[in-house]
C-alpha cells in the first residue's frame, strides 16, 4: 500500500497515476490520519465489494435508477428493494411537505 499526504498530493498527482499503473491503491491522509483511499478500477477490491458500495451510492445520489442499481448487482428489482430496506435506504427522495403545502391551496 502507498501513502500519500494531500498536500503531496496536489504537487505531485502523478504518483496516483503511477500507483494505478501499478493496480495498487493509496491511502490519502491528511497530518497523517486518513481520509481516503483511492483505487484503481481493475483491483481486486473493487470486484469484491467496492463496486456494489459504490453503485448504492450512486443510487442515492440519483445517478442510477432502480433498475440500474439492480442489474449493476446482478439482483431482481424486488430482491433489490428488499436489500435497500435492510440498510434503511429510501427507494424515493419525496418531499410530502410540497404536496400538503398544494393540497392547502386548493382547499383555500
Amino acid at each position: 500500500m502507498n501513502v500519500i499526504g494531500i498536500k503531496e498530493l496536489q504537487t505531485n498527482p502523478g504518483k496516483l497515476s503511477k500507483s494505478f499503473a501499478e493496480d495498487e491503491y493509496m491511502l490519502i491522509t491528511r497530518r497523517g490520519k486518513p481520509i481516503g483511499v483511492a483505487l484503481p478500477f481493475g483491483s481486486h477490491l473493487m470486484e469484491q465489494g467496492l463496486q456494489p458500495w459504490m453503485a448504492i451510492k450512486a443510487f442515492q445520489s440519483g445517478d442510477l435508477s432502480l433498475g440500474q442499481l439492480a442489474a449493476s448487482l446482478d439482483k431482481t428489482k424486488s430482491e433489490t428493494l428488499a436489500m435497500l430496506g435492510q440498510l434503511n435506504i429510501p427507494i424515493a427522495d419525496y418531499d410530502l411537505s410540497e404536496d400538503l403545502e398544494t393540497i392547502n391551496t386548493l382547499l383555500d
